[in-house]
């Protein structure tokens, strides 16, 4: 059983996306199963998260709706940036020829002590630094799977 779980801003935002119903499902199923793990993210997740569903969005939310959504996401334990933890992150960008959000959300999960990433920024599953890393699908399906 997973312990930690890290979940970074593009899940954050399907919370919100009515046009992904099934991910949108899923990542408020995951927000919601808070008695199996403890949940993480990171402040340029939730930072990422306000902007992307205040400015980019189809349908951007109100801004009174973000910032009580923003409220409501600082429940998670949530990662701070700090040099040690940037400087980290420009060794693994370099390393693992990623972008710097993603090596920030490496290193995040890392210093927190996750087990998994929940992300839908990689292109597939996968393990980087001992950490398992997925799409909500993946996380869905093997759920389901797991529960025949």
């Amino acid at each position: 059983m997973l312990n930690r779980i890290f979940i970074d801003a593009s899940v954050l935002v399907k919370l919100f996306d009515d046009s992904a119903p099934f991910e949108q499902a899923a990542a408020r199923n995951l927000i919601g199963d808070v008695d199996n793990a403890t949940l993480v993210t990171s402040a340029l997740s939730i930072a990422d998260f306000y902007e992307e569903v205040t400015t980019r969005f189809n349908r951007s939310l109100e801004t009174v709706t973000a910032k009580q959504a923003l409220n409501d996401l600082t429940e998670l334990t949530v990662v701070q940036l700090d040099s040690d933890l940037v400087l980290a992150a420009t060794e693994t960008q370099t390393s693992l020829n990623i972008q710097m959000r993603e090596a920030i959300t490496i290193e995040a999960a890392l210093t927190s002590g996750c087990d998994l990433i929940v992300t839908e920024a990689f292109d597939q599953k996968q393990t980087i630094k001992g950490i398992q890393i997925e799409s909500l699908k993946e996380l869905m399906n093997a759920k389901e799977n797991g529960n025949d």
